[in-house]
């Protein structure tokens, strides 16, 4: 009680009645704060299911028809996906590192149940706002509809918002937003396939990068991730909210291993592909030294 008390005397002004240490603050102002900071996470929730869908349009409208002219139908959605996802792979995870910066990460005591900063509301709602516009495009679009990605970006809607807004996990949940980093190689990589490069040094490139980089960002950190679940206090959850907690946190770890498996082999199987020229050589000398032991019998 000190400790709200002490933080909302630095947030109202020393002059106000509610700034009294030792004392719970009043109901309406608790219904204050939280309605700023939900306020603050739809709106950025708003402005970029709004952003995606305009990138939609432009892409759809604009750019596809000049670089994508003579593309299928079913690549040019998997292009559409993957151009509009870069948008929030550029932007949340760079306000989620920002904003995991000003929690208490050291505090075993709090940093579990620290409040978001604008930083925080921003990154999660950006993030958010995304993955309801993704989850549309891929209830319209089969070739991208997949159980998995579709249960990922529901459980993400409703838990993300939910998390931060209640202060619970939020370091948790900003690093899984950070997480969305990696996905600039991924989409730059269907990309680049569906444009016809994947025999390219810039697709090989790209898709070592992006494996690096999963491994990098996504699994490297998860043991430390698991230790600060384990040791941090969860003194202000409630039930529910450890419940909660515990049965939804280790998901996205589960899934981040099971698609860098995916992704390590696949990257394995492209390296133990001989490239296409280097096949058609091969033939040229084995027609070569065919025609050749021909001719010596003739």
């Amino acid at each position: 009680r000190r400790f709200v008390g002490a933080r909302v005397c630095s947030t109202l002004g020393p002059g106000r009645s509610a700034c009294r240490v030792g004392m719970l603050l009043p109901l309406p102002y608790i219904q204050e704060t939280l309605g700023d900071e939900a306020t603050i996470l739809f709106q950025s929730f708003s402005w970029s299911f709004a952003a995606s869908c305009v990138l939609l349009v432009l892409w759809r409208g604009l750019i596809a028809p000049v670089v994508a002219a003579n593309r299928s139908a079913d690549d040019l959605v998997f292009l559409t996906n993957s151009v509009v996802s870069l948008f929030p792979a550029l932007t949340a995870p760079f306000l989620a590192v920002q904003a995991l910066w000003e929690l208490p990460i050291s505090d075993h005591a709090t940093a579990l149940a620290a409040a978001p900063t604008p930083l925080a509301l921003r990154a999660v709602g950006l993030s958010c706002g995304y993955m309801a516009y993704d989850t549309v495009f891929c209830l319209a679009h089969k070739q991208v509809r997949h159980p998995l990605l579709l249960g990922h970006h529901l459980l993400s809607i409703l838990f993300f918002p939910y998390a931060t807004l209640r202060h619970r996990a939020l370091l948790v949940v900003l690093f899984f937003v950070c997480t969305e980093v990696t996905n600039i190689g991924q989409h730059v990589r269907i990309i680049l396939l569906k444009l016809g490069h994947e025999r390219s040094r810039l697709y090989l490139v790209n898709g070592v990068a992006w494996a690096v980089s999963f491994f990098v960002v996504r699994i490297l950190p998860s043991p430390y991730l698991f230790y600060k679940m384990a040791d941090c206090s969860y003194a202000a959850f409630s039930r529910a909210d450890f419940v909660v907690a515990w049965a939804t946190m280790p998901i996205p770890f589960v899934l981040n291993s099971f698609w860098f498996y995916l992704l390590a082999s696949g990257v394995l199987r492209f390296l133990r592909t001989p490239p296409i020229d280097a096949l058609l050589s091969s033939e040229n000398q084995q027609q070569q030294q065919q025609q050749g032991r021909a001719a010596k019998r003739r």
